[in-house]
């Protein structure tokens, strides 16, 4: 009974969620249309997460590396389309890299975005889940490895921008033809339902019933003859390609991309989407990152510099008052009202 309300709760709020972002452009408000389409790419990095914290049970504290190699790979490609990318000529450099040639074409520039942080993410796991390595030791080294690639970005001055990154980006394009914002929002509403349904697909497989076993249980789940290295290596992988392609789209959307895009002050901001929402479940990663997003937008307009000591107080009342976040709360009233 409690997994049907469950069910419940779910369908009503995803199909809330996806009719509130169909619709919101017909509203014909522009520049909140942006930022509702930049919110919607956080909602892939979101689910990114969630498969990989809230139903493994691993918590990345890195996991915007793999969104920022996305995103700097199509940066790369953007900013190169009308030859050495400006920032490059500023430092002297007068022929291309041989690794910015290869992606210069767009469609090679999403694969190896989306390809790239899977292949790190798969070597990184299989490397530390093989050695038994996992907890809060995951967690610190993840932590570590995004001050090392933010650190990386920002000494790249020739090569990535460094602290001001790569900005002054066309938007998305396709096959030549520059999408207009009604086109552009539409096109990653496609891909956000696309991804939803391949998170909701992949985590209600046999492959999502063990990645939950690895999250209550792993001694239990090895004993009944599951390698649970190799589970938690693909997760992280599909996770690191999902947190690429996110990365990829934002490039575009976004107009720039810097260091503090894709260091620990972003993959921290995610996993308070997560807590807020509610982890372990994708329609409370969506729902979470749309309120903290919309909600931060909403009182920086108002309240100016105090916007950010207002949302923490928000922040902290609800998780405080609601430990498995908006949706688990919904659900716990629904079943109770009923």
């Amino acid at each position: 009974m409690t997994k049907h309300w469950s069910l419940r709760v779910n369908r009503v709020l995803d199909l809330a969620i996806f009719l509130i972002l169909g619709f919101f452009p017909l509203a014909g408000l522009s520049f909140y249309t942006q930022l509702i389409e930049k919110y919607m790419v956080f909602l892939i990095f979101a689910w990114s997460l969630d498969i990989l914290w809230g139903y493994t049970g691993l918590m990345d504290l890195g996991h915007a590396v793999l969104f920022g190699m996305g995103g700097y790979t199509m940066a790369l490609c953007l900013s190169a389309q009308g030859g050495i990318p400006e920032f490059m000529e500023r430092c002297g450099v007068t022929v291309p890299p041989f690794w910015l040639k290869a992606i210069m074409n767009p469609f090679a520039a999403v694969l190896v975005g989306i390809l790239l942080p899977a292949l790190l993410a798969w070597l990184l796991g299989r490397f530390l889940f093989t050695s038994r390595v996992g907890g809060v030791f995951f967690s610190v080294i993840t932590l570590a490895l995004a001050q090392v690639f933010t650190l990386f970005l920002q000494s790249q001055q020739k090569y990535m921008g460094g602290f001001n990154g790569i900005g002054g980006l066309p938007g998305l394009s396709f096959f030549g033809h520059s999408l207009s914002l009604m086109e552009s929002y539409y096109f990653v509403f496609c891909v956000v339902f696309l991804v939803f349904a391949f998170c909701r697909v992949l985590m209600a497989s046999r492959f999502g019933l063990v990645l939950r076993s690895v999250r209550e249980n792993e001694t239990r789940l090895e004993f009944l003859g599951y390698d649970q290295a190799k589970f938690k290596t693909a997760v992280f992988a599909v996770s690191g390609a999902l947190a690429g392609l996110a990365g990829v789209l934002y490039a575009p959307v976004n107009g720039m991309i810097a260091p503090n895009d894709v260091g620990i002050e972003f993959s921290t901001t995610a996993i308070v989407w997560l807590a807020i929402g509610g982890r372990g479940n994708l329609t409370g990663a969506a729902l979470g990152s749309l309120l903290i997003n919309v909600l931060g937008n909403a009182l920086s307009e108002q309240f100016g510099a105090f916007w950010q000591l207002l949302l923490g107080i928000v922040i902290i009342v609800v998780v405080f008052f609601m430990p498995d976040g908006v949706v688990g709360a919904l659900r716990k009233a629904v079943k109770e009202h009923e």
